[in-house]
């Protein structure tokens, strides 16, 4: 059992300038504290309690020629959850190993001083039930041992994620609804929801038991402020999320978006 301290609310003061000095912080360098969560650096590693960050805004880096263009991605822009083959494993995806722990990742530099692998869940709910599922059914089927649709691993140790459902579902604070009951309130009330009606949002959690012809599908935000599933192969938008390691320091700043937190090592 472990206890994770997460913001909830419309626009808590949980802002980070991660990897700049200078003032006000440039927007590619501003991210947003998801929660302090007990988590591994290995497979079978202790649990320490780390700060999980995701970028603020849309990435759209145009380096690895995997960025493409698509109305239902923010801005108009985004990625495939994996592209060239039709698989749900993220230990595949293309835009883990291509786009977030390569492109992305080689692009933080000497930044990468404060940031530690991470052991991320890789169970997989069953999407079809998605208006069934609270915040917590979300987090139990990620850590269970229930394989994504093309059975690869339950967990995988890597530097760079994307935020899972549940993080999604536990930036309000409702324990008793479904996330779909709540989908008008996470529209209003979720600091994490950053989209319009018409886009989405790639999760890292794949899809249990569906598939058909047009392939195989992995967790999404929609724009109507619910959780639902999607072919592998369309185009969202992403947030790279990581965790700092656990003796970051705190340097100054209030967490707000005018005055974020700053940190060192």
């Amino acid at each position: 059992a472990t206890i994770d301290y997460r913001y909830t609310g419309k626009n808590p003061n949980n802002y980070v300038c991660f990897g700049s000095e200078e003032t006000p912080c440039p927007s590619e360098n501003l991210y947003r504290i998801i929660g302090v969560i007990p988590t591994q650096s290995t497979e079978d590693g202790p649990y320490e309690n780390r700060v999980k960050l995701i970028k603020n805004n849309y990435y759209t880096e145009t380096k690895s020629g995997y960025l493409e263009s698509h109305s239902n991605a923010p801005n108009g822009k985004g990625y495939k959850w994996n592209k060239g083959i039709n698989s749900n494993d993220w230990t595949l995806s293309a835009l883990n190993l291509n786009v977030l722990n390569q492109v992305y990742w080689n692009a933080l530099e000497e930044n990468k001083k404060f940031i530690e692998p991470t052991k991320w869940y890789l169970g997989a709910p069953h999407y079809g039930n998605f208006n069934l599922y609270k915040s917590e059914d979300f987090y139990k089927s990620e850590r269970s041992n229930s394989q994504g649709y093309s059975q690869g691993p339950i967990s995988v140790v890597a530097n760079i994620g994307l935020m899972y459902p549940s993080d999604y579902g536990y930036s309000i604070d409702e324990k008793e609804k479904t996330i779909y009951e709540n989908r008008e309130k996470y529209r209003n009330e979720a600091w994490l929801y950053n989209l319009t009606s018409s886009t989405s949002e790639w999760t890292i959690t794949a899809e249990r038991e569906f598939k058909d012809s047009y392939g195989t599908l992995a967790g999404v935000l929609q724009g109507e402020g619910n959780v639902y599933r999607t072919y592998v192969n369309n185009i969202f938008g992403v947030r790279p999320t990581f965790y700092l390691k656990a003796d970051v320091l705190y340097s100054k700043g209030d967490g707000s978006i005018e005055n974020p937190y700053r940190i060192c090592l």
